[in-house]
């Protein structure tokens, strides 16, 4: 199952490569990075830039990245039910749970890619405009240039996961839906009304949509040499995020082997 799985994630990345849908939210996160200077102004001035690299880097994900994944991972199941070229492959040794996780596994793909690319172009921005020193006070070293790039990794991987959760929920809608455009709407319109609701219902630290930005608060206090600890942030961020990345996936596969293909 594991080896079927795998090929057909190949063959989704292979299909997703032949698209023009999937290069669009690099090439505008890129743009968004690569242009941010002009609202927010880096020079070589002896001052350390680390503050840019996080001012950018939700602002990047977790509204225009974040809007982009969900559109990407809510159109994998029903653009191939719309068209009816479900049929063709499941007539291969394919299970109907095995399309589904390898749809799953290529959304997770998506968000690492975006998540890298934001990464890549904040730090060479930082890296080519600014100062990357290290993080001083009074003269006094007190965050090396290794421990800030180290702690920036340790804060994408962490918010991979509630961009997994999204991932998560976003194919089921697919699943679920009928056309695209009500995928889509489905996707973004439960993530706009969940982080409306989530402070009025004093549910903010239950709901994974809320450790999108909390890892890079962490980065952003060590940018003024605030000493801020992971935990038990990082624990509420993988159990809120965990939960809606299986319960969502488990529940897509029970629709998909429920319904009725021949209809689409």
């Amino acid at each position: 199952m594991i080896r079927r799985i795998w090929l057909l994630y190949r063959i989704e990345v292979f299909k997703a490569s032949r698209r023009r849908q999937p290069y669009v939210g690099p090439l505008l996160l890129t743009a968004l990075v690569l242009l941010s200077p002009l609202l927010r102004p880096i020079l070589r001035d002896g001052i350390q830039d680390y503050g840019f690299i996080a001012y950018i880097t939700p602002v990047a994900l977790n509204f225009l990245g974040y809007i982009m994944l969900l559109t990407f991972a809510s159109t994998l199941v029903v653009s191939e039910t719309a068209r009816g070229s479900v049929r063709a492959i499941l007539l291969r040794p394919v299970l109907r749970e095995e399309f589904i996780l390898a749809k799953v596994l290529l959304g997770f793909s998506y968000a690492a890619l975006l998540t890298a690319v934001v990464g890549v172009c904040a730090w060479a921005v930082a890296w080519t405009r600014g100062d990357l020193m290290g993080v001083h006070v009074g003269g006094e070293l007190v965050y090396t240039t290794d421990e800030m790039w180290k702690s920036y990794v340790a804060g994408a991987l962490l918010s991979l996961l509630p961009q997994w959760a999204g991932v998560s929920v976003a194919v089921l809608f697919s699943t679920l839906a009928r056309s695209t455009s009500m995928a889509i709407s489905l996707a973004l319109g439960s993530w706009i009304l969940v982080d409306l609701a989530k402070y009025p219902l004093g549910i903010a630290p239950y709901v994974f949509t809320t450790y999108l930005e909390a890892p890079w608060r962490i980065f952003s206090g060590q940018c003024d040499a605030l000493a801020q600890p992971w935990m038990p942030m990082a624990a509420w961020c993988a159990a809120s995020s965990g939960l809606l990345i299986v319960l969502p996936t488990a529940l897509a596969i029970l629709v998909f082997k429920r319904r009725n293909l021949g209809a689409c």
